[in-house]
């Protein structure tokens, strides 16, 4: 005899035992606590705490907080997850429940209508279909019509009858038959049921799929009275013709309302390809103004349907056709459009026999053959980069990466004679760190590629990317602080101690700081990395954010402060007067030696990042195109300038270098005198 009151008593249970027993405890009993020891005395087990009680349905756990619903037909299920189970009476489809955070199930949907159940029943068994066809889509239109809400249930089944409409065959249909068919479509295909699809794509990911292909073959059996025919609905539109030789077929899906913006597609095969084709036959297009939001995305996430979906459907199929579509959103770069068809085979797009212009603000598709056709762009324009420009890189970057280690070994040779003065020491400390933070970013960027990004050392690496990137541009930012305080305080001095630790707190505790709070937050939801390339995910805009923006803004200061010196230095000196053309031409040649000097020691060629920074629309992903290389190359040879411009040429390092090749020439020559005189005492 089950007892009555609570029962409490404590358990520790493994993992696989835990729904098996949660189910008869909470199903037998009225009211069950069931709490667990501490882990620590569970010996490799996993403990669980739960209070379940069966008259609320209700059933948690208290250890991990996560809640449970359980229903002695739809039986355990976690939080947020749904249960299914199949549908009872001959009834087509499964009738679900999901199981909410508070511990209770929702309501019960999925199940077909009794109504939709009867018009299925009828389509699959009868053996006259073809007879009853212009009853049953008008039956099924009014059934469809009367739905309040579109469940998966229902979207399930009369999916399963639009199919079967489709197989009929030798039957021809009235303007009026199609209409009523395409009506049921259209309510199918509508915004308000667009969680019934999700539902039912879980199920089955080729139901999108199959409408496609049973709206194609269900309108190939229309037989219009007049030469040219269409048909209007808010989700659907038909347009066609009856072929005529010498007309070609132009079909304009004009003044679309889409996402409250208007938009016009065009349908063009000329009378010379119309020629294969039997004359009276029938070339139509459907266009699906609901449809890029049903079926399934393209396989790259850059990318997204970007078009209508517009079908085309003759008797035959290899005819060449000529589309005009209008982009959906005109903030993704045209540059990267591409022309796809719907392969039924493999249900997915494809971009087989399709080629594309761009004219204006429209895309030109032409393929070789007739079906369901759309539109992919995306946000990021990926051009492909020729192989002497990859060569170019890989040699800059080898460039860069030698001249930044013979400039650190300089440095070292000739620091002691650079450090006895407060100026010229902070000058070459934040330089010192520029070179080391350049030098180990670009090292670890070539890392990368070789890593896979599930691999911990991945997320290693692109963490310290990030880290030297940031400290790069805080101690480019140093520098300029530093050219500024000369700039403003010129008589003015500070203390060895403080410059080196603001420096060092504003180079790498900064830098780590950031670093170190975006790959936490990354690194806890999982969206650290990119899925398919070891690099930091581009999608998440916080995450992307600190990792190019940051820079920039940094950079774009840099600048500022760049301007302020070339406005500082061209002010005339106190009782110094200017003369004319020759003031003109130091002044050119003053801000020319300024721009060239601070340009690679404070990253001012970074600002050619914004323009990548920007969504590409038009003309704008031609200038991400042109200026690709050329932010490549600038960047690239930023080692090798900082050699040139903050190193070889500064009067300091070779007034030190040249008083060291002295003594070592005094040195050496020390050492032969010594030597000759030995080995003539010999």
């Amino acid at each position: 005899m089950a007892p009555t009151g609570s029962q409490i008593g404590k358990v520790c249970l493994r993992i696989m035992d835990v729904q098996l027993l949660v189910i008869v405890t909470c199903t037998l009993l009225n009211s069950l606590s069931v709490e667990s020891g501490k882990v620590k005395s569970c010996n490799g087990t996993h403990c669980f705490r739960y209070r379940c009680e069966r008259n609320n349905s209700k059933c948690w756990n208290t250890h991990v907080k996560r809640s449970f619903c359980i229903d002695r037909t739809y039986g355990l299920s976690a939080a947020n997850e749904t249960a299914r189970i199949n549908c009872t009476h001959s009834i087509t489809g499964q009738k679900m429940k999901k199981c909410s955070a508070d511990g209770k199930y929702g309501e019960e949907e999925g199940c077909a209508s009794n109504e939709i159940n009867e018009i299925l029943q009828i389509v699959l068994n009868s053996t006259e279909l073809a007879e009853k066809l212009p009853q049953l889509v008008g039956k099924f239109n009014n059934i469809i019509k009367s739905q309040s809400k579109t469940t998966p249930g229902n979207l399930q089944a009369s999916l399963a009858i639009i199919h079967a409409f489709s197989t009929v065959s030798d039957v021809s249909l009235e303007l009026v038959v199609v209409e009523g068919f395409l009506s049921i479509v259209d309510s199918l295909v509508d915004v308000k049921a667009q969680s019934a699809w999700t539902s039912v794509k879980t199920e089955n990911k080729n139901s999108s799929s199959q409408l496609l292909k049973s709206v194609e073959d269900f309108t190939r059996l229309l037989n219009p009275p007049n030469q040219t025919f269409n048909i209007i609905k808010p989700n659907i539109q038909l347009k066609g013709m009856k072929v005529e030789p010498g007309k070609d077929y132009d079909v304009d899906f004009s003044n679309l309302m889409i996402n409250n913006r208007s938009v016009t597609n065009n349908v063009f095969i000329s009378q010379t390809k119309l020629a294969a084709l039997t004359k009276g036959s029938l070339v139509m297009s459907i266009a699906f103004l609901t449809m890029n939001d049903i079926l399934s995305p393209p396989p790259t996430s850059n990318y997204k349907l970007n078009g209508l979906v517009l079908a085309t459907t003759a008797e035959l199929k290899s005819i060449d056709i000529v589309m005009r579509f209008m982009p959906l959103d005109s903030t993704l770069a045209q540059a990267s459009a591409q022309c796809v068809f719907w392969n039924l085979n493999n249900g997915s797009w494809d971009t087989e026999g399709c080629t594309h212009e761009i004219n204006g603000s429209n895309i030109i598709c032409r393929c070789d053959h007739l079906t369901s056709f759309s539109l992919l762009m995306s946000s990021i324009t990926d051009f492909e980069v020729p192989t002497w420009l990859t060569m170019l890189n890989y040699v800059v970057l080898g460039t860069s990466q030698v001249s930044l280690i013979i400039g650190i070994i300089i440095e070292a040779i000739v620091w002691k004679n650079l450090t006895k003065k407060t100026t010229s020491l902070s000058r070459h400390i934040a330089i010192l760190n520029i070179m080391v933070s350049l030098l180990i970013m670009n090292t670890l960027f070539c890392m990368h590629t070789f890593l896979k990004p599930k691999d911990i050392s991945c997320k290693v690496v692109i963490f310290f990317v990030h880290f030297f990137l940031l400290a790069l541009s805080f101690w480019m930012f140093t520098l300029g602080l530093l050219l500024l305080y000369h700039l403003v305080f010129i008589f003015s001095n500070y203390s060895r101690t403080s410059m080196m630790l603001m420096s060092f707190i504003l180079g790498y505790t900064g830098p780590f700081i950031i670093a170190s709070c975006v790959f936490l937050k990354g690194h806890l939801k999982d969206h650290y990395i990119e899925k398919k390339i070891c690099w930091i995910n581009v999608k998440q805009t916080d995450l992307y954010s600190s990792f190019a923006l940051v820079p920039l803004i940094i950079v774009g200061m840099n600048f500022l402060i760049t301007f302020f010196a070339i406005v500082k230095i061209q002010r005339p000196a106190i009782g110094e007067k200017c003369s004319g053309q020759q003031s003109d031409k130091n002044s050119v040649k003053q801000i020319l030696r300024c721009i060239i000097i601070l340009t690679p020691l404070l990253g001012l060629s970074w600002l050619l990042g914004f323009i990548f920074m920007t969504p590409s629309t038009g003309n704008n992903s031609v200038w991400k195109e042109v200026f690709r290389p050329v932010f490549d190359i600038a960047n690239g040879l930023q080692g090798f300038l900082i050699l040139i411009f903050g190193i070889i040429m500064d009067k300091k390092v070779n007034y030190a270098h040249n008083s060291i090749q002295i003594h070592v020439f005094h040195i050496t020559l020390t050492l032969l005198l010594c030597c000759s005189v030995r080995y003539e005492n010999v």
